[in-house]
């Protein structure tokens, strides 16, 4: 998985809306996967389909985390 710059991280939590909506970009495919519901038919079939409400609250909470993110200092010897 490709990591998310720091800078997007940033604008994002400081209410950019294109930031947001480009790390839930990211996190799209990751989300659509956690978010499957299965069931068995009559016939003994089993189904999967993505279930919106568990998407919705997913997508929800990856906001809430963007906003709560806390930035720290890097270390005095840090040296990129």
């Amino acid at each position: 998985m490709k990591l998310i710059p720091f800078a997007v991280i940033k604008a994002a939590k400081m209410n950019d809306i294109e930031a947001a909506e480009a790390i839930k970009k990211q996190y799209e495919g990751f989300i659509a996967s956690l978010c499957l519901q299965s069931y068995e038919d009559e016939n003994g079939n089993i189904h999967t389909y993505p279930d919106e409400d568990l998407r919705y609250f997913a997508e929800n909470a990856l906001y809430a985390a963007i906003f709560t993110f806390q930035f720290a200092d890097p270390p005095d010897d840090f040296d990129p």
